[in-house]
């Protein structure tokens, strides 16, 4: 069976994805679908297959561990009261107010304290494991030796046992949770990798900024320079070749005119 071409899909919003939405609000959602729809009818290599399982389960594992922690998870103002009066000077420095030096206070020591909370999460699932983890042959190939990966895996297969044993993923109130984790995976995953196709930076171009760059450049030695040139390239050319792509997808399934009848019939 042929698959409908982009034209042919009409994007629909629920009652519950469009309450509260303005226009712009209308089309990111929408935008967010067309690129779902886009990225479904990408075929996977095997390869991009198990990245893309990889990555899933990935943050499967991470939300899990997030519901773990989530009730445990608090602000002392009076932590956070301290800590503006101890920084005060470089904050007035800065010309931060109060109110959002209160806020980075907050931030910070609120992913302080997730990661603290995480970590005595993990261990404390790995002081109930079993002996062993057994890491496949297929895994380690996926991993490619690298050390983060492989500590990923074996980390991942301690909290999907978990997960397993409390039935998570049969629970309703997670299914749509880790639907809509699955989805947000598709999308960028599916952008990353159109990138990672289009996206070139060649040794031309690096040269060219650098010899017209190089007088502003002092210390930084050329190996230095002309590795953050590429880097910094590389970063813009990704992000320019992500948006057009996006916005290429929106325009193929025709996402501001459905966002513009969505808001007519909010409006009459």
């Amino acid at each position: 069976m042929a698959k409908k071409k982009a034209e042919d899909i009409k994007l629909t919003l629920t009652d519950e994805e469009r309450e509260g939405l303005d226009n712009e609000g209308i089309k990111r959602v929408l935008t967010n679908k067309a690129v779902l729809e886009a990225a479904k009818k990408y075929k996977f290599t095997d390869e991009e297959q198990e990245e893309f399982d990889y990555l899933v389960e990935n943050e499967k594992h991470k939300f899990f561990v997030a519901k773990a922690i989530e009730d445990k998870i608090s602000v002392n103002e009076n932590d956070v009261t301290k800590l503006y009066t101890d920084n005060k000077p470089s904050f007035d420095a800065q010309n931060i107010p109060f109110s959002q030096a209160k806020e980075i206070i907050q931030r910070d020591l609120l992913n302080q304290q997730v990661a603290i909370l995480e970590a005595e999460e993990l261990n404390k699932l790995v002081e109930e494991m079993g002996d062993s983890v057994e890491i496949t042959k297929k895994e380690l190939l996926f991993s490619k030796g690298n050390p983060d990966i492989i500590k990923t895996i074996i980390v991942g297969k301690v909290i999907g046992k978990k997960m397993a044993d409390e039935k998570f993923e049969e629970q309703e109130q997670n299914k749509k949770d880790l639907e809509i984790i699955k989805d947000s995976v598709y999308i960028n995953y599916y952008l990353d990798l159109e990138v990672r196709k289009n996206v070139k930076v060649t040794q031309e171009e690096i040269t060219e900024i650098y010899e017209n760059e190089k007088a502003k450049l002092g210390n930084v030695t050329p190996n230095s320079a002309y590795q953050q040139i590429a880097n910094g390239l590389l970063n813009n050319k990704a992000i320019e070749e992500r948006n057009n792509l996006i916005n290429k997808i929106a325009e193929e399934y025709k996402v501001d005119e459905v966002a513009k009848e969505y808001t007519e019939n909010e409006e009459n």
